[in-house]
């Protein structure tokens, strides 16, 4: 959680850190010296920076998430009919069983990745405000892709239409063959769309209609799913590089902190509120610094980052 505003409480603080112990105890070294309150308020404005980020990198990780449960459910989808090594066709319920799991899995997917779009933004919002710099850069850029990427558009338009509509996927795409007449039936599952089942019931798909008769009879959503995930990544990367000055000033001063107070290694940096009954004890509340939090943020940001830049 980001540190509560200090200008609203009169407990002290003091600088410290703890070790934790194997056997569950710990090792502390409390400073005598109190933070002033302007110590406290130059610590909560830097500090921010992390907490103003990490609602959009969750949000990112849940489409993430769900993209691997897609994928992951299809790929074990598909092992579960090849165990069954039948030399007959499938049953009709390993069918059912396959276009069930794929809505699901596509539907958490988009309903995901709109909900990180509109988090994201309001999150730009609240941070730098309704006109900013930062939010127009951001826009433009999410503009560009939704103008320049199909399955952008679509995509984002498919999570309206599975609100109001059941997805028209293609018996989930099963096909088997045979090496020989008695062998086994050896599967490959994926997930078509029919082009018709979604131009054919009424909804408004406005300008995407033409795009969409523009396809065939069936065509493949996993690859459109993963143009459009890469395009949410580099969303992604855009909200945290606009943060990018300010994580180098939080890593800094973290560092910094960590410097004068000779933490060792393993050690976790806090703030001790309030005062001790003894010398022997400290006191008995305290904030951690967000330091494994910030940690965490550098770790996503390298691998948008790398990911972004290997597409």
């Amino acid at each position: 959680m980001p540190f509560s505003d200090t200008s609203a409480t009169t407990d002290i603080r003091r600088f410290g850190y703890y070790i934790p112990k194997p056997d569950g105890t710990m090792d502390f070294v409390v400073h005598d010296r109190v933070a002033s309150a302007e110590v406290l308020t130059e610590f909560h404005e830097i500090s921010n920076a992390i907490f103003h980020l990490q609602p959009i990198i969750f949000a990112f990780d849940v489409v993430e998430r769900n993209y691997r449960e897609l994928v992951d459910s299809i790929e074990d989808h598909r092992t579960r009919l090849n165990d069954l090594g039948v030399a007959n066709p499938l049953p009709i319920s390993g069918a059912m069983d396959g276009i069930v799991l794929a809505v699901q899995k596509v539907s958490n997917f988009l309903s995901s990745a709109s909900a990180f779009l509109a988090q994201t933004e309001t999150q730009l919002r609240r941070v730098h405000g309704t006109d900013s710099p930062e939010l127009n850069i951001w826009n433009d850029e999410r503009k560009n892709l939704h103008a320049t990427c199909f399955s952008y558009r679509f995509l984002y338009e498919l999570r309206n239409f599975a609100q109001h509509r059941s997805l028209p996927l293609s018996s989930f795409n099963i096909a088997g063959e045979r090496a020989s007449e008695n062998a086994p039936m050896v599967f490959k599952t994926g997930a078509l769309l029919l082009r018709d089942g979604l131009l054919g019931d009424g909804y408004k798909w406005k300008k995407l209609r033409v795009e969409i008769q523009q396809q065939p009879p069936e065509f493949e959503l996993l690859p459109l799913i993963a143009e459009y995930l890469h395009s949410l990544r580099q969303l992604c990367l855009v909200a945290v590089q606009l943060q990018s000055a300010r994580l180098a000033e939080c890593a800094h001063y973290l560092d910094t902190v960590r410097r004068v107070l000779q933490t060792p290694v393993g050690a976790v940096p806090v703030f001790f509120i309030g005062e001790s009954s003894s010398k022997e004890k400290p006191p008995s509340r305290v904030e951690v610094f967000p330091m494994e939090q910030f940690e965490y943020l550098l770790r996503e940001y390298d691998r948008l980052f790398k990911s972004c830049k290997a597409k």
